[in-house]
């Protein structure tokens, strides 16, 4: 297909417009009978909801700054820790979920300077400067995100694309009419490459009887957050999602799982979920509950 082979030469091209790029995207996934995977690339042009699971690309690490004072010493832009604080706050201080729109980032890289600042509200001031010795306290603390990481974005996202391309360029010839275009997209594994392509150790679950239906919930290897999202979509309650935390660490502690078998904590956790299936006490026929449980399982542990 002539447009695939184009948009392969604007990302080629470190001047080529990675925005056309994505445009003339959606246009070869609609050609292909791929309206399905077109979220992505609406969700890199447009930014990602507020909710949504992102691509590891768009997770980028902060620092922890502050301006701090005593009654001697005035002191600016200085590291202060953060082991005292609850997880949960101090992961949200110290990475950073870039949701905007590529148009945006594009913006970023061109700020005067090597960083970005995101505020940190003048209330967690006191908790902050627990630790400090000194007497110091703290004036403002903000959480600064280096330019570099945005452009690694705009260049992971360059780099996914065109292998996904290059990929499906194999399979359409630049002189195919559309018609011929619709027969090889019909034997073509479109899905499968874009998924490995742009995604790499994260993958979009299918689920569903009859006609399967698209979840776009995305299990990443080694991240339980996104596992337990997952099965969370798909009605497994908060307690056995506990029960599976806890399996995986029994299983960890023994040494880990083998290469493509579940530890004996992690079967047992299957097992009893099956069971649920099978009494209707999970809602989701029994045939659905295996595929999702497995994919999502094999997912987090890095074997597909």
């Amino acid at each position: 297909m002539k447009l695939i082979s184009e948009i392969i030469d604007l990302l080629s091209n470190s001047d080529g417009s990675l925005i056309e790029a994505l445009i003339k995207t959606k246009v070869v996934l609609y050609k292909i009978g791929h309206k399905e995977l077109i979220d992505w690339v609406n969700n890199e042009l447009n930014g990602y909801p507020d909710d949504s699971n992102l691509p590891s690309y768009r997770i980028l690490p902060a620092q922890v700054l502050a301006n701090m004072v005593n009654m001697a010493y005035q002191v600016n832009a200085h590291p202060i820790p953060t082991m005292h604080l609850k997880e949960s706050f101090r992961e949200s201080l110290e990475t950073a979920k870039m949701t905007e729109s590529l148009a945006v980032l594009e913006k970023f890289t061109e700020s005067d300077g090597g960083s970005l600042r995101r505020p940190i509200p003048i209330e967690a001031n006191h908790m902050l400067g627990e630790p400090l010795s000194g007497g110091f306290q703290i004036q403002s603390a903000w959480s600064e995100i280096q330019l570099s990481g945005i452009t690694s974005i705009l260049t992971q996202v360059r780099s996914r694309l065109l292998d996904f391309l290059l990929e499906l360029n194999e399979s359409f010839d630049d002189e195919m009419s559309d018609e011929e275009v619709k027969q090889r997209a019909a034997v073509t594994d479109a899905e499968n490459i874009f998924n490995n392509a742009i995604f790499g150790d994260n993958a979009t679950v299918i689920v569903g009887s009859g006609n399967m239906q698209r979840n776009n919930a995305i299990v990443i290897k080694g991240d339980f957050n996104s596992l337990s999202e997952t099965l969370r979509e798909h009605g497994v309650e908060d307690a056995d999602i506990k029960a599976l935390k806890t399996a995986i660490a029994a299983d960890a502690a023994e040494g880990g799982p083998k290469q493509g078998e579940f530890g004996v904590s992690v079967k047992s956790w299957l097992q009893s979920m099956l069971s649920k299936a099978v009494d209707a006490s999970w809602q989701i026929e029994l045939g659905v509950a295996s595929s999702l449980l497995a994919s999502a399982l094999q997912r987090f542990y890095g074997w597909m």
